[in-house]
């Protein structure tokens, strides 16, 4: 199978991350949960993964680092936690996110009073700051936006929207799903800011780990509740970070392997995203030469949509699969940047390169789509 699907979870792993995950289940202990040298022992592993994270990402000693068990649990406890700092504020958001962005701000609008606002792109389909601008009013609390769209693969200006933020005393949520490993995170010299990220995608990690890193000055609170190992006498859940966020047994084997291939993501950075670029640019110009196709943004981050005439996107895929090529169709879980497209209806096609791909991919996937046109 040539697998076009990285968007949604890379193919590649490095070594490093299957030896740490290994050493991590052969002497697997409950970090937190005992005093037993074994148990210590996990505890200083996982602390270590957690500043080594932050340190990773450009987290100084202001931010703080909770695992979860990916980027929606991430973005939900940025979101949820903040309900009563929110209640009666205004969110801006952007038609770029992602359900894991929209629904709970659904839910924080019908229960708690919380007016979102859409920011819409005003050149070209990426937000930049001076979409967000004209929305900031002195309702507003919190603005949550993505660092790279999962259907156009195109970068939002984060930079200079935290930048704008800080000048308010707005605090910024980041969705890092399809940014970190790809864009530098805007938390180095910035104040206000949450990220929220997966290890499975750009990091190259395992599924079912990720991170919310924060400000520490950011009101957050805990979403779920449960044993911490920690003033275990009083049932009300615990204020400190990370424990009080972090109930229940941590995925210590998951957040060994995330570290592992974030470190390896890091330490071959420029090659993996040049790599990508060029397959991108490549992939770019091979389908917009079949007729009929329409490639929605030029990006060369390896998330390429595309649509085709006569084609539903689905009957594409299925086609697709046949040939021992995967790809993605649909929405995406993005509905609101498929309604600014005007895709609504049948989604798109997603091409998701990753730094498993090579040229002779790309060159399969193109030629398999001429014969599906008849050239």
């Amino acid at each position: 199978m040539i697998y076009l699907d990285n968007a949604a979870t890379s193919r590649f792993k490095p070594q490093c991350m299957f030896e740490a995950m290994m050493r991590e289940c052969s002497e697997s202990a409950n970090p937190g949960r005992g005093t037993h040298a074994d148990a210590l022992a996990c505890a200083a592993r996982t602390d270590a993964a957690r500043e080594g994270m932050l340190s990773l990402l450009g987290a100084d000693e202001n931010y703080a680092g909770v695992f979860t068990s990916g980027c929606t649990e991430a973005l939900d406890l940025a979101l949820l936690g903040l309900k009563g700092y929110l209640a009666g504020g205004t969110v801006v958001t952007t038609v770029t996110e992602h359900n894991s962005v929209l629904r709970p701000l659904e839910k924080l609008r019908g229960e708690n009073d919380v007016k979102v606002v859409y920011a819409t792109p005003s050149q070209g389909l990426a937000i930049t700051a001076d979409d967000i601008a004209p929305l900031l009013d002195g309702k507003v609390k919190l603005v949550a936006v993505n660092a790279v769209s999962n259907v156009t693969g195109l970068a939002n200006d984060v930079e200079k929207i935290c930048d704008l933020c800080a000048q308010r005393g707005i605090f910024v949520l980041i969705d890092g799903a399809q940014g970190a490993g790809h864009v530098k995170p805007p938390l180095a010299e910035r104040r206000g800011v949450m990220y929220a990220l997966a290890a499975h995608k750009g990091l190259h990690g395992p599924q079912g780990v990720g991170m919310l890193i924060f400000d520490r000055d950011i009101p957050l609170d805990p979403i779920r509740f449960g044993g911490t190992g920690t003033d275990s006498l009083s049932l009300v859940q615990p204020r400190g970070i990370p424990e009080g966020f972090e109930s229940g047994t941590l995925n210590a084997c998951g957040i060994a392997g995330m570290y592992a291939a974030a470190r390896w993501t890091q330490l071959n950075f420029d090659q993996i995203n040049a790599r990508i670029a060029a397959l991108s640019e490549s992939a770019c110009r091979g389908l917009s030469s079949i007729k009929g196709l329409k490639v929605i943004a030029e990006s060369r981050s390896g998330v390429i949509s595309f649509t085709l005439n006569g084609f539903d996107p689905s009957e594409i895929a299925d086609y697709l699969n046949d040939n021992n090529i995967a790809v993605r169709s649909g929405l995406h879980c993005a509905p609101l940047m498929h309604r600014f497209l005007g895709t609504e209806e049948t989604g798109a096609v997603r091409v998701g390169i990753g730094f498993c791909n090579t040229p002779y991919h790309i060159e399969k996937l193109v030629r398999v789509l001429r014969l599906l046109v008849g050239r």
